[in-house]
């Protein structure tokens, strides 16, 4: 057993009960079923290596060299035309379909001046064991990082496929992410930064040890102050020890060289980082992030 799995298992409960909300209202699907795979025993819990993921009605697949099948959902904005590829990436015990729904990104790039994209909701692993989705974004989150499940390679995979099969324009390829997505938006951002151009973090937190972007990557993070999962000041929650918005935001900078002025870096690359907070917001995704991040990408 991972030294660490049983602490985690609390915080999976307390994961799935904050980052599901918006899932739940979205899909009509009922809480305590997810939790109660939380309270299974360890045994019960560990996911077997390479076993496929459920491909859900209306989504595509690919398949990654450790014999895993993932899948995900395209929406074409683009008509045709050279366009800008965007990840939204769910949180913790989140689907594609939900993070989908309850984000409403594609609306607003849509108010934006019918802004061309083409944006994809990929989903985590775990489903195909009756666990809840996650994504392995480095020190979170569970049950991906005891694979390990190599959403690196995941999405480095996907990003080739899909530049081939639609109009992507390679100087602009995005994340956006929720929470433990976030997480992965993060990891994206410092490992396969010869593909992603910017990414979008929504109550997430700067989960890797080390970061070294090899092209320039901007960000914006929102995060708020009534955050009880991912706490805007940082903190240990059911064993699990996330930095503060502000550090997360200043590492990432750091990390490219950036010179950071309270809530704002600015780097020598030409990326740009920012943290914006609000004391108000909770953990559950707001509709102001929405905004914000849509108008960050296309300034992009």
């Amino acid at each position: 057993m991972h030294p660490n799995r049983l602490p985690v298992l609390a915080l999976l409960a307390v994961l799935c009960l904050a980052s599901c909300a918006n899932n739940d209202a979205a899909s009509g699907t009922n809480p305590a079923s997810t939790n109660s795979v939380v309270g299974e025993s360890p045994t019960t819990t560990q996911a077997p290596t390479a076993v496929p993921d459920t491909v859900p009605p209306g989504f595509e697949s690919l398949t990654t060299p450790d014999g895993r099948v993932r899948s995900y959902q395209v929406s074409d904005l683009s008509n045709g035309e050279l366009a800008p590829l965007l990840f939204v990436l769910h949180g913790f015990g989140g689907t594609a379909a939900d993070m989908r729904s309850y984000t409403g990104i594609e609306d607003e790039l849509q108010r934006l001046g019918n802004f061309k994209a083409i944006v994809v909701y990929p989903n985590g692993t775990g489903a195909e064991s009756g666990l809840p989705q996650s994504w392995n974004a480095g020190n979170c989150c569970p049950f991906a990082i005891y694979e390990p499940v190599d959403d690196v390679a995941f999405f480095d995979a996907l990003i080739t496929k899909l530049s081939g099969q639609y109009n992507i324009d390679p100087q602009r390829v995005w994340v956006m992410g929720h929470s433990n997505g976030g997480m992965m938006a993060y990891r994206l951002a410092c490992e396969l930064s010869e593909k992603v151009t910017a990414i979008a973090v929504a109550a997430g937190a700067f989960m890797v040890d080390t970061c070294a972007p090899a092209q320039p990557v901007s960000a914006l993070h929102v995060h708020g102050g009534a955050d009880l999962v991912v706490p805007l000041e940082g903190g240990i929650t059911a064993g699990l020890e996330f930095p503060s918005a502000q550090l997360s935001m200043q590492r990432f900078a750091e990390s490219q060289s950036c010179s950071v002025k309270s809530s704002i870096a600015t780097c020598p690359n030409g990326a740009t980082v920012e943290l914006i907070t609000n004391r108000g917001w909770p953990h559950d995704w707001q509709p102001e992030w929405t905004a914000l991040f849509a108008e960050f990408l296309a300034s992009q």
